[in-house]
């Protein structure tokens, strides 16, 4: 079984535990005699390794080939099925309230297929580089998905986020009852308000740890950050804990950015394609194989190439941020519609 002594849960949010029913049961086992797993790739890879086709079949729907530069998307079945197993051999009073808002994200990706969405690093460090609106609710989003896994580049987010991690659960719920169509036997859960949730493994020295944010969907984006508190469930200290919420955080703001501007530019979301069809060959079968959905492919960052009009310096290398806005249209102008002004890379020619 995964150490539970390595496996932290934290929660960004301190919201009402909803109701759960136990199902007991045993998770996977993972240690490995001698070596201790340092990385999210290594703990998550060795738990894929001992699911079975039956677990696979729900957890992996879809084989894909990812970009470079991201975890394997094995990473991702291993993650979901790490969750539906902690909680089933926990009972209800022994459930945290981050364990199971993490299992009803669960249920929603699988519910919709495990649909996983790739970011561009150049599309994201734009993204990243901009400010979130005033004006916006996350009840205005528009997402791609109502339930998806965002791979993000494991260097931009060690970069960014400081930790060493890549797949992003990402969940939009509605008020009411949410259970898993694939598994009748699990619990139901009641989410009391609609809501937004995030949650996301990472590995620091030697230890998984595994974070759960979650917003009510009336809020702003701009303001969610300030106006919610931070749980620690690990009994961490001081400095920890201030680390890892502003990790959380951090995460949480840009997810909010990616949402945002993918409302402003649909368009750079790139469906995935088959590959290869199943198929059955020297008495083998061979699955499905995809490419990946990928957002914003295509996407290039716009940079000031001016050269120098005077004797000054050329400006260093920095970015120009950019911001969201909504647009007056339409017969006297009194639509809205919400545009993206994108951050410029100014100094590039220099530095080039």
């Amino acid at each position: 079984m995964i150490p539970m002594p390595l496996l932290t849960l934290t929660d960004a949010c301190g919201h009402p535990p909803v109701e759960s029913v136990a199902v007991e049961s045993e998770p996977a086992a993972v240690e490995q005699p001698g070596r201790r797993l340092q990385t999210v790739a290594a703990w998550l890879k060795a738990v894929y390794d001992r699911l079975d086709g039956r677990r696979l079949a729900l957890l992996e729907p879809r084989k894909l080939i990812p970009p470079g530069g991201y975890h394997t998307p094995k990473c991702v079945a291993a993650g979901l099925d790490c969750i539906l197993r902690i909680n089933e051999c926990k009972t209800d009073n022994e459930r945290l309230p981050t364990e199971i808002t993490a299992q009803a994200i669960v249920y929603r990706i699988i519910n919709h297929r495990v649909p996983v969405y790739y970011v561009a690093e150049e599309f994201l460090r734009s993204v990243a580089a901009t400010d979130l609106p005033h004006d916006f609710t996350l009840a205005d989003l528009h997402w791609p998905m109502p339930a998806m896994v965002i791979g993000f580049p494991v260097r931009f987010m060690r970069e960014y986020v400081g930790r060493e991690t890549c797949y992003v659960c990402a969940t939009e719920f509605e008020a009411g009852d949410h259970s898993c169509r694939f598994l009748p036997s699990t619990p139901v859960i009641t989410m009391p308000k609609a809501k937004v949730a995030f949650s996301w493994y990472a590995c620091v020295d030697g230890r998984l740890e595994s974070f759960v944010s979650s917003f009510w969907r009336e809020d702003h984006v701009d303001e969610i950050i300030q106006k919610y508190g931070y749980t620690d469930y690990t009994g961490a200290d001081a400095p920890k804990v201030q680390e890892d919420k502003e990790c959380c955080d951090r995460l949480s703001v840009l997810m909010f950015k990616l949402l945002v501007v993918l409302n402003t530019r649909r368009n750079l979301v790139e469906p995935a394609t088959c590959l290869r069809r199943a198929c059955n060959r020297k008495g083998k079968l061979r699955s499905e194989l995809w490419s990946p959905n990928i957002i914003g492919a295509s996407y290039r960052v716009s940079l000031d190439n001016a050269a120098p009009t005077s004797t000054h310096a050329s400006p260093r290398l920095h970015w120009r941020r950019g911001h969201l806005r909504n647009q007056p249209h339409g017969q006297g102008r009194t639509l809205r519609r919400l545009i993206w002004i994108e951050p410029m890379l100014i100094g590039m020619q220099e530095q080039s």
